[in-house]
C-alpha cells in the first residue's frame, strides 16, 4: 500500500476513535442522567454528527488514491478542529444533570426566551464549570464552522438558537443566586439576535446610535482619532452596551430577584465594600454604580421598586445607594492608553435610553409583571413561613395559581427578611447558627423550585384540557 495511504488511515482511525469515544459517553451519559431539554437536544446533535462524521471518514478512506491524499487530510484537518471544540462543551454539558442544576429555573427561562422575537424554538445548554463565575460561551464560531463543515459532513449543521452558559459548580444545586444566569441568557440572545438575517431592528439601530454618541461626546473630535483608536473605543462601547443590555433584559424577565441575586453573587465575589471600584468602569464592564443605577430605573419604570424597597434587608438599601452614586465620579480604568477624559463615559450615557428602549422593545411579550407579584405575594409568603409549597390558589374559590415569577420574588424577599420568622416557627433552630440557616435556605430553595415545577405542570394540564374542549 502506497505511504501516503497508510498515513491517511492512520489518521482517520485516530480520529474515528476519538469520535467514537465521545459518541458512546454521550449516549452512556443519556442513559444514565436526566437532562434538561436542550441538553438533549445538545447530545441528540452530537449523535447524529458522530454516525455523519464516521460515515464520512469510512468513504473517504475506502475510496481514496494516492493523488487525492492530500487533499482528504485537508478535509480531516477541518473535522478535527471542530470536534475538538466541541470536546470542550461535552464534559461540561455532562456534568449538567437536574441533580446538579436547577431544572426548574432553566426551563422557566427557555419559555421566556422562546417569547422574544426571533427567538422562538431557542434553547440553552448549561455547562458546570470550575470558575465561580458565569458566562456566556459565544457560539456565532461554532455556527459557522459547522455550515462550512456541513457541505461534506451533512449532519454537522448545528441547531439553530441553541445557545450555552456556564454556571459554577458549586452553585449547582443552588436557586436564588442562579438567577443570575438570565443575564448570561441576555447574552446569548443579544449574539443570536445581533447575528440574524435579516437583522433586528432593536439592535441594528444601537450601532448608528453608537456611532452618533461617539461622534457627538469624544474629544478630540473622533473622526480624527487613529483607526486603531476609534476601533478600540466601539469595542469598550459594545462591550458597556451589551452588559447593560443584559441586566435590563434579566430585570424585565424575571423582576427584583435579578438584582437581588446580584448583589448576593457580587458580594460573594468580594465586590461590594468598596466604593472606589464601585465607578471604575473596565474594557468589559461599566461601572457597578451605572450598572445598578439602570436596574433601579428599570424596576421603577416596571412597578417593582416600590414592592421591594422596603423589605427588611441590607439588600434595597444597598441597590439604592449605589446607584445614586453621580456620574460624575465614574472614572475610566481602561488597559489601553486612552485618556481618561476622552468622552466614552459621557458617550455612554448618551446612548444608554436607546438601550433601554432596545430591551422594552425585544421583550415586552416575556416581561415579568409586577401586578403578579402584588396580588400573590402575601399568600406566599404565608406558605413559606410554615414550611408548604406555595403552588396552591389562594382563593379555594378561583383556580388561578402563583405565577412562577411572583413566586420567586416573593420567595427571595422571604430569604432575605424572614428566614429567622421560618426558623422560629420550628423547633431547636437558632437563627443564629449557620448551619441551620444554610439547611433552611436550601429547604426554601427547593420549596419555590418545586411551585415553578407544580405550574408548569398546571399549565400544561390546563393547555391539554382546552385542546380536548375544542
Amino acid at each position: 500500500m502506497h505511504d501516503g495511504i497508510e498515513a491517511l488511515f492512520h489518521d482517520a482511525a485516530s480520529l474515528h476513535r476519538l469520535v467514537d469515544f465521545i459518541h458512546q459517553y454521550c449516549n452512556e451519559q443519556k442513559t444514565s442522567q436526566t437532562y434538561v431539554d436542550a441538553t438533549d437536544d445538545f447530545f441528540g446533535y452530537i449523535d447524529r454528527l458522530a454516525t455523519g462524521t464516521k460515515a464520512f471518514l469510512r468513504t473517504t478512506t475506502e475510496s481514496a488514491l494516492p493523488p487525492r491524499v492530500n487533499v482528504i487530510r485537508t478535509s480531516l484537518l477541518s473535522v478535527k478542529n471542530y470536534w475538538r471544540v466541541l470536546h470542550t462543551f461535552i464534559k461540561p454539558a455532562a456534568d449538567a444533570h437536574t441533580l446538579k442544576i436547577p431544572s426548574p429555573l432553566l426551563n422557566l427561562a427557555a419559555e421566556q426566551v422562546r417569547q422574544v422575537p426571533g427567538m422562538q424554538g431557542a434553547n440553552v445548554v448549561v455547562l458546570l464549570t470550575p470558575e465561580l463565575m458565569y458566562f456566556q460561551m459565544p457560539h456565532s464560531d461554532i455556527k459557522d464552522a459547522a455550515i462550512n463543515l456541513s457541505a461534506t459532513i451533512p449532519e454537522a449543521r448545528f441547531p439553530r438558537n441553541l445557545g450555552f452558559v456556564e454556571l459554577p459548580y458549586s452553585q449547582g444545586p443552588s436557586f436564588f443566586n442562579n438567577l443570575v444566569i438570565y443575564h448570561e441568557i441576555g447574552h446569548f440572545v443579544y449574539e443570536e439576535l445581533s447575528n440574524s438575517d435579516p437583522p433586528v431592528a432593536a439592535l441594528d439601530g444601537l450601532a448608528s446610535e453608537m456611532i452618533r454618541c461617539l461622534q457627538k461626546n469624544v474629544k478630540p473630535d473622533f473622526k480624527t482619532l487613529d483607526r486603531n483608536t476609534q476601533v478600540y473605543a466601539i469595542t469598550v462601547l459594545q462591550n458597556w452596551v451589551q452588559e447593560v443590555f443584559c441586566d435590563l433584559f434579566a430585570i424585565r424577565l424575571i423582576g427584583p430577584a435579578f438584582t437581588f441575586a446580584s448583589v448576593e453573587l457580587f458580594g460573594l465575589l468580594g465586590l461590594m465594600g468598596n466604593t472606589t471600584q464601585q465607578v471604575k468602569f473596565s474594557d468589559s464592564h461599566p461601572a457597578q454604580a451605572c450598572r445598578f443605577s439602570e436596574h433601579l430605573r428599570q424596576l421603577q419604570a416596571d412597578g417593582w421598586w416600590d414592592l421591594v424597597k422596603d423589605i427588611q434587608a441590607e439588600q434595597p438599601q444597598l441597590v439604592s445607594t449605589i446607584a445614586n452614586l453621580p456620574s460624575t465620579d465614574y472614572q475610566l480604568d481602561l488597559d489601553s492608553g486612552l485618556r481618561a477624559d476622552c468622552g466614552l463615559i459621557p458617550a455612554f450615557l448618551d446612548l444608554l435610553p436607546a438601550v433601554r428602549d432596545s430591551v422594552r422593545g425585544l421583550t415586552d411579550g416575556a416581561r415579568a409583571k409586577a401586578d403578579d407579584f402584588r396580588c400573590f405575594t402575601d399568600h406566599i409568603e404565608k406558605c413559606l413561613a410554615h414550611g408548604i409549597v406555595p403552588s396552591a390558589p389562594k382563593d379555594p374559590d378561583n383556580v388561578t395559581v402563583p405565577d412562577p415569577i411572583a413566586v420567586i420574588n416573593a420567595a427571595f424577599c422571604f430569604y432575605l427578611s424572614a428566614l429567622p420568622k421560618l426558623m422560629g416557627n420550628l423547633e431547636k433552630q437558632d437563627r443564629k447558627n449557620l448551619e441551620h440557616r444554610s439547611k433552611w435556605t436550601r429547604r426554601l430553595e427547593m420549596w419555590t423550585m418545586k411551585a415553578i415545577e407544580d405550574f408548569q405542570v398546571w399549565t400544561k394540564c390546563q393547555a391539554a384540557a382546552n385542546e380536548r374542549s375544542i
